[in-house]
């Protein structure tokens, strides 16, 4: 808008003095170039013809004569036009100027017989090879702009204030619109901050203001979800940590008033209070190693190593379980199979997954720790035939403290941290991990590295 009111204060006088000379310069040409190729069929007739539909065009008044005065060809002739009464001088002066030139065209502006207005005279020397040679002069006058730019200007300013007023009233709509939803977001942040997970935001008719309500509703239920886990976490660890110290504390009493003098019941007194004490060390253990993982504070050691050799070394260990009437088998793939990473770290993960295996077998004692190739990666497999784990929480098994005794028999073994610490160790090792199982059939828990080549 300030771009157009600039244009007719300055540059439209200029523009329309331009657009005329132009349109003069056109109009001659191409009654040149009729005069000039038109052959020598050409007759008076028609060429006056076409003089008069140029003229009628252009609103211009054309003057043709030979150059040395023996004929002239006025537009009035066959076309009313305005005849200025310095018509003559006009012609005068362009002749002058185009013969002490030498050009072949010229053209100036005098004044106009409207006050305020201008004649724009335009003059050109034309050579044919069938007729005489002529000068042909094209006359326009250019009306004076004043009362047209005072009209437009008026338009202009009611167009102004009608614009706006439109553009207020729509920008403060627009802004009512888009202020209300982000209004509420904002109360309802508010509240999110202070501990209420229920709050639920909603989007307006924006896709932007949408994505940040759907983004903060996520937010919400991760909050609600990280809220209840550490909920969960402070009941289970106190738990955990009350369990061993009371039977600590009740051993100690039994020691001291009764089995004291007695070195048989002391005895297994005290083994009770060390088997208690040594549950008690590897759940603040698997508690200190996952709160370093997490943090980022723990790094691997990596090295190259036969993780064959490494996971049936974890499972020797285990051999002595065949006592208690289970099966351990090792199923092996040929050679030896060289991966990267932290060897001990790697052998923890298999030793979490075979204590999660002998713990819940139940009456099914089989446990199968496997190997098989998959492309350029190891899968290494822990299988049981124990109690299986439902399907809607096999994505939370790697979660702190989510037992199997959630999907079956409360166990009253193992700090419920040796699933997420597996998770934590797999993923500083950018390994594929996961679980398949079925209530009653048993669990299938693997991991897969890169083969080193």
């Amino acid at each position: 808008m300030a771009l157009l009111w600039i244009f007719q204060a300055v540059f439209l006088d200029r523009y329309y003095e331009l657009s005329m000379s132009r349109r003069c310069s056109k109009a001659v040409s191409s009654v040149c170039d009729y005069y000039a190729s038109g052959g020598p069929d050409i007759s008076y007739d028609s060429f006056m013809t076409f003089l008069g539909e140029k003229t009628e065009a252009n609103d211009i008044y054309f003057w043709i004569e030979s150059t040395d005065g023996t004929f002239y060809i006025s537009s009035s002739e066959v076309q009313t036009v305005r005849i200025r009464a310095n018509t003559r001088q006009l012609l005068a002066q362009a002749r002058n100027m185009l013969k002490q030139s030498g050009l072949e065209e010229v053209s100036f502006t005098s004044k106009g017989p409207m006050e305020g207005g201008k004649d724009y005279i335009y003059a050109r020397y034309v050579e044919s090879e069938d007729r005489n040679p002529v000068y042909i002069y094209a006359i326009a006058t250019l009306t004076p702009m004043g009362p047209a730019v005072g009209i437009l200007r008026s338009q202009l300013l009611i167009v102004t204030a009608i614009a706006l007023i439109v553009g207020i009233v729509v920008a403060r709509y627009t802004a009512k619109r888009l202020a209300r939803p982000i209004s509420d977001i904002e109360k309802k942040a508010r509240e999110l901050a202070k501990g209420n997970y229920d709050v639920s935001f909603e989007g307006g008719d924006y896709k932007e203001v949408s994505d940040l309500a759907e983004t903060l509703n996520q937010a919400a239920a991760d909050l609600k979800a990280s809220d209840a886990l550490q909920k969960d976490l402070i009941a289970n660890v106190s738990h955990d940590l009350r369990t061993p110290l009371t039977m600590i504390k009740s051993y100690a009493e039994l020691i001291r008033d009764i089995s004291g003098d007695d070195p048989k019941k002391r005895e297994e007194h005290l083994e009770v209070i060390i088997n208690e004490t040594d549950r008690l060390d590897e759940l603040v253990g698997d508690i200190l190693t996952l709160s370093k993982m997490q943090a980022g504070v723990m790094e691997m050691e990596m090295t190259d190593f036969d993780i064959q050799e490494a996971g049936e070394s974890v499972l020797s260990t285990y051999k002595v379980m065949e006592n208690e009437g289970f099966t351990i088998s090792f199923r092996p793939v040929p050679g030896p199979v060289i991966v990267r990473g932290d060897r001990h770290r790697i052998q923890q993960v298999i030793a979490n997954l075979l204590s999660n295996a002998v713990r819940y077998s139940k009456d099914r004692k089989d446990v199968a720790l496997s190997f098989s190739r998959k492309a350029d990666r190891i899968v290494c497999s822990v299988e049981d035939k124990g109690i299986g784990i439902a399907e809607e929480d096999l994505e939370k098994i790697w979660n702190r403290y989510q037992k199997a005794s959630k999907q079956g028999a409360r166990s009253t073994q193992g700090t419920g941290l040796g699933l997420s610490i597996a998770s934590e160790i797999l993923q500083k090792h950018d390994a594929e991990y996961g679980v398949e199982s079925k209530p009653g059939e048993g669990s299938r828990f693997w991991f897969s590295l890169p083969v080193n080549k």
